[in-house]
């Protein structure tokens, strides 16, 4: 059996200024930049919001390719009104309206969540103008001024 020493403990080092760290200055004695400053919670690795993995954009691009074709079908149903086919225009607009309003929640919800944020925004913009109600009276304001 090997008998050993024990290693003593290190002394404390308390907040005198006059003991300089070889380990936080430079070879002048000046203090470095990259030097730990004392707090071993926030120089430790830790959480660290750039380390995360980045978040999917996937519902913002959905939810606005869905408000686009909405917007499809919405000028499909003015078309079919315009050309006195009023039944299917009615149920389009229908679909369209019920539509407009769950995809324009999905996108405030991508928004909220930053999964496509600014696609979602597009989204609910879009979701808005692909309203019947809305573009009805958009059209409105556009014909009487012409």
């Amino acid at each position: 059996m090997v008998d050993r020493e024990p290693v003593p403990a290190r002394e404390p080092v308390g907040p005198d200024d006059d003991v300089a760290d070889a380990s936080v200055t430079d070879a002048t004695g000046a203090a470095r930049r990259d030097a730990p400053d004392g707090l071993e919670v926030f120089d430790g690795p830790g959480h660290d919001e750039s380390s995360s993995p980045p978040r999917s954009r996937r519902l913002g691009v959905v939810t606005f390719v869905l408000a686009v074709a909405l917007l499809a079908l919405d000028g499909l149903a003015l078309g079919l009104l315009a050309a006195d086919v009023v039944g299917p225009a009615a149920v389009l607009a229908l679909v369209t309206l019920l539509a407009s309003i769950v995809v324009g929640v999905v996108a405030l919800i991508a928004v909220a969540m930053r999964r496509g944020r600014w696609w979602g925004v597009a989204a609910v913009l879009l979701s808005v103008l692909a309203n019947p109600f809305v573009l009805v009276w958009l059209v409105g304001q556009f014909v009487s001024t012409v």
